[in-house]
């Protein structure tokens, strides 16, 4: 089982069919072999009863960016765990996350992911890890 290395444009592609991620406004800015940055323009359907961006929407763009990551070695992976730990309220008109490899193997793969407002401050983190599948992107249904 060999890995190739998805360009960002095919990562977009792939990607374009995750309806929710859609909906949610997640953009990929950024791939490379086992890791991946994605963000997202807060909106007021984002936010919680008390203005800040819902918790929820956070951990979407950490899973969404753990998803990009671990499939940015051509094989569809699915997400198995993940933890979230949340640092500070989420009040800024952007937010990204970033995720990176810690580990991988034939069938599992280990992730941070860390979560910034506009100005890079941390707003959580995330620790994830991923079933990698045996098919690649081409083969895999949808």
């Amino acid at each position: 089982m060999h890995d190739i290395h998805l360009s960002l444009e095919q990562l977009r592609r792939y990607f374009s069919r995750d309806a929710f991620a859609e909906f949610c406004g997640v953009e990929i800015e950024e791939v490379g072999p086992g890791r991946a940055r994605v963000s997202l323009k807060v909106e007021p359907r984002h936010l919680n009863g008390l203005g800040m961006v819902h918790g929820g929407v956070l951990f979407t763009l950490a899973d969404m960016a753990l998803a990009a990551a671990a499939h940015s070695r051509g094989r569809s992976a699915v997400a198995v765990t993940a933890s979230m730990s949340f640092m500070k309220a989420g009040m800024t008109d952007v937010i990204h996350a970033e995720a990176r490899e810690v580990s991988r193997n034939r069938r599992l793969a280990t992730y941070t992911v860390q979560v910034t407002d506009g100005s890079g401050e941390a707003l959580c983190l995330c620790q994830g890890t991923a079933y990698i599948r045996a098919e690649t992107l081409q083969e895999s249904p949808g």
